[in-house]
């Protein structure tokens, strides 16, 4: 993508379209340095989505905790679901998250993810644009999954206007070291 179509990207969803992104979303425009350290300057997509991609491990069952039970599609959804899946390190995450799905790391195999508990699905707002991000989708099993495809299609009516939630930021309350990049 362009710089330009970039920009124009950015100024339609400030300007209220939404986005969804999926898994290496947030593997794009990284931010300038170290790839494991916290960026004081994000990127400005990265800053529109919420967070940003380190590394990821092997593929592995771990499990997500869910922080927004009122959310569409988490309707049911339970306390917590164990999955198998490539699952994404994430870092550089704004205080305005609305922390959907924490990814729980005690267990986890991988040096990335000796850290405390971080985002793994939020929802926010940019400008007037509504912006909602999952880390699943590696694995096929994942799509065909029916509470995964609930999350995302909650995720999917939101971002688009067809329903309404509370996105007030929780990530303060919810992953307070999620930029804790060591335990």
């Amino acid at each position: 993508m362009s710089p330009a179509g970039k920009q124009r990207l950015l100024g339609a969803i400030a300007a209220g379209k939404g986005f969804v992104g999926f898994h290496s979303a947030t593997d794009s425009f990284h931010s300038a340095g170290a790839r494991n350290a916290i960026q004081t300057e994000v990127d400005p997509y990265i800053a529109m989505l919420g967070g940003e991609f380190i590394s990821h491990g092997p593929q592995q069952e771990a499990t997500v905790t869910v922080t927004s039970r009122k959310f569409p599609g988490l309707e049911g959804a339970g306390s917590s679901m164990r999955l198998m899946e490539e699952w994404y390190a994430l870092k550089n995450f704004p205080k305005d998250l609305h922390v959907i799905l924490v990814q729980e790391t005690d267990g986890m195999t991988g040096p990335q993810y000796a850290r405390p508990p971080f985002p793994a699905t939020w929802a926010r707002m940019h400008g007037k644009g509504r912006v909602y991000y999952t880390s699943f989708g590696h694995r096929d099993d994942i799509w065909t999954n029916p509470t995964v495809q609930k999350v995302m299609l909650g995720g999917f009516a939101w971002a688009m206007g067809n329903v309404d939630a509370d996105v007030t930021p929780n990530i303060s309350e919810v992953a307070p070291k999620g930029n804790q990049l060591t335990k």
